[in-house]
C-alpha cells in the first residue's frame, strides 16, 4: 500500500512541478501544497481502511460501531443493544466481546438504564478477570 501511495504522490508532484518554469505566486504554491495535502490525506484514509479491513477483530468492531451509528441516526440507538447481545452469544473472541460490552454499557447508560449498564460492564469485567487469572 505504501508503494502505491508513494507512486501516486510522486505522480501528483510531477504534475504539479511540470508547470512552466516561471515564478510561482505564493497563492499558486499554496494551492499546490493544499492539493498535495489532500492527496496525502486521501491515501492515509485508504491505508487505514485497508488496515482495519485486513484484521477480523478491528473489522468486527468497526461493523458494530457502524450498526450502532445507523440506529442512532434513526433515533433508535438502544436497539443496537440486541445486535451487540447477539455478538456476545456468537463470539468467544475477548477483544470483540470487550468492545460489545463497552458499547452496550455506554448505550444503556445514555438511555438512562444505568443498572443494566452496570450489570453488563461487571459481567465483562468478570470475564476479563477470569481470563487473566487463568494465565
Amino acid at each position: 500500500m505504501t508503494t502505491f501511495k508513494q507512486f501516486a504522490l510522486g505522480t501528483a508532484l510531477s504534475l504539479v512541478l511540470a508547470v512552466p518554469a516561471q515564478a510561482q505566486s505564493p497563492q499558486e504554491l499554496q494551492t499546490m501544497q493544499t492539493f498535495l495535502d489532500i492527496m496525502t490525506s486521501y491515501f492515509d484514509i485508504i491505508e487505514a481502511t485497508h488496515t482495519v479491513s485486513s484484521n477480523e477483530e478491528k473489522a468486527a468492531i468497526m461493523q458494530m460501531q457502524k450498526i450502532q451509528e445507523i440506529y442512532e441516526q434513526r433515533g433508535e440507538k438502544v436497539r443496537s443493544v440486541a445486535v451487540l447481545q447477539g455478538v456476545l452469544q456468537d463470539s468467544r473472541n475477548p477483544t470483540i466481546r470487550n468492545a460489545a460490552y463497552m458499547m452496550m454499557g455506554d448505550t444503556l447508560k445514555d438511555a438512562g438504564r444505568t443498572d443494566e449498564a452496570l450489570d453488563l460492564l461487571q459481567q465483562g469485567l468478570r470475564e476479563n478477570i477470569n481470563a487473566a487469572d487463568s494465565r
